[in-house]
C-alpha cells in the first residue's frame, strides 16, 4: 500500500509518500505526477520519501524519471537513502 499526499506550498510542491513503492501503486504516483507537471506549475518539486519501507524496479524508474524532471529527492533509512544516492548518480551522469 502506498499512501500518496500533496503539500502545497507558495514555493514548493511537496509530495510527501508513505508505504511501499511499488506496482500497482507506482501507476497512482505516476498518474498523479503528470497531472501535476501538466499543469505547468514552476514552484519546485519536493518527493518526501522518508516513510517509504520498499521500493521496486518500476518505482525506481518513476523516481529517476520525477528526478529527471527536477524533483528533489528526500530519504531516511539506509535502504531509501541507497536507492535515492544510485538514482541521482544516475542522473549526473545523462
Amino acid at each position: 500500500m502506498l499512501r500518496i499526499m500533496i503539500s502545497d506550498g507558495p514555493v514548493e510542491r511537496r509530495w510527501i509518500l508513505q508505504g511501499r513503492l511499488v506496482m500497482p501503486w507506482v501507476a497512482e504516483l505516476e498518474k498523479s505526477w503528470k497531472s501535476s507537471r501538466s499543469r505547468r506549475d514552476v514552484r519546485r518539486c519536493v518527493v518526501d520519501l522518508s516513510e517509504v519501507t520498499l521500493i521496486d524496479a518500476q518505482g525506481e524508474k518513476l523516481l529517476k524519471t520525477m528526478r529527471r524532471a527536477g524533483a528533489e529527492l528526500i530519504a531516511c533509512g539506509v535502504y531509501i537513502k541507497h536507492v535515492v544516492d544510485v538514482i541521482n548518480n544516475q542522473c549526473k551522469g545523462g
